[in-house]
């Protein structure tokens, strides 16, 4: 097999970062059972503050600890026998017996918690190996006066690649949302893929709200919106694999009022409806469509197979043509 006849195998979980909930999903003290890349996970709170997630399953007897779990100071324990592990993974207490297993562990992933949301490094063939490129530190972490995010979750039946292709494809903007462009262009750097946007948006409760946005997707999880309209919105669109071809797909909103403007909590709900109604005519889409590898493309279509060959970066495997 010649050079020019190897792609990449599009299929499966793509290494990068994702989302995995927002910070207010995991209080202190607290365990969130998750389950993602085909694995039982928790995420868990120490008194410390700090959030870590880990595999759920007891090396013991394999009892999954976010399932009735403890978290006790910095440890957090399982509910079967009371196994105690620490943040690095590494069971520190068994109740019943002084000797601990030396390979007594559980798999402990890279965490980042920040713009009021948990991001977890996957790879899917090494857990422990170094993240490639950053989280980015938005304006909600560096800025005053933006809101406690608005947000929802949604499990939708389709690969994450779908999803991404929204960057590029111009063409379904008035057909599925009604929305009419007047000026769009992309940019990929890197692991960075962005959309740039103006237009006018006429949401399906009435009226119109005359829009421009650059949307920044840092990896293949999760993508964040600066949008100037209506309202001054920061928007975040997360999507992260829970199995083959089914997906979490988070998305939430801040909003941060200009000089002399008052936002009230109807609006924020208005905003974030007609963003939901927005994300679910997409939905539609996704979950009854095929994957065409060689689509029929035409002028205008928008460079999607730029955007491919972007997301294929974060996969290793590769195919024959």
């Amino acid at each position: 097999m010649s050079a020019g006849h190897v792609r990449k195998r599009i299929e499966g979980f793509p290494r990068g970062w994702f989302m995995v909930a927002f910070s207010d999903e995991v209080k202190q003290g607290e365990i969130l059972s998750m389950h993602y890349f085909n694995r039982r996970l928790m995420a868990w709170r120490g008194e410390d503050g700090v959030v870590r997630i880990q595999d759920a399953h007891c090396p013991h007897l394999g009892a999954d600890i976010g399932a009735g779990g403890k978290v006790i100071g910095n440890t957090v324990q399982c509910p079967f026998h009371h196994w105690a592990f620490d943040d690095s993974g590494k069971c520190v207490e068994i109740p019943y017996s002084e000797s601990i297993p030396k390979k007594a562990c559980l798999k402990t992933w890279h965490v980042v918690e920040r713009n009021g949301m948990l991001y977890l490094w996957f790879n899917p063939h090494d857990h422990e190996s170094t993240p490639e490129f950053d989280v980015p530190v938005t304006a909600y972490d560096t800025e005053e006066g933006w809101s406690e995010w608005r947000h929802s979750k949604i499990r939708i039946k389709t690969h994450s690649r779908e999803i991404v292709e929204n960057v590029v494809d111009i063409g379904h903007f008035q057909p599925v949302h009604g929305t009419h462009v007047e000026t769009f262009e992309n940019e990929f750097n890197g692991h960075i893929a962005i959309q740039r946007n103006t237009g006018v948006a006429y949401p399906r409760g009435g009226g119109k709200d005359r829009f421009s946005l650059e949307a920044t997707y840092y990896g293949p999880g999760f993508q964040i919106t600066n949008m100037q309209g209506y309202l001054n919105a920061m928007l975040v669109n997360a999507h992260t694999m829970v199995e083959d071809n089914v997906l979490d797909l988070r998305f939430g909103v801040s909003i941060k009022a200009r000089e002399g403007e008052v936002v009230t909590e109807e609006m924020k709900d208005k905003y974030i409806e007609n963003l939901t109604v927005g994300f679910l005519e997409d939905v539609q889409i996704w979950e009854n469509k095929v994957y065409r590898d060689l689509p029929m493309l035409c002028a205008g279509d928008g460079p999607i197979g730029k955007l491919r060959r972007w997301y294929g970066q974060f996969y290793d495997n590769e195919a024959a043509e």
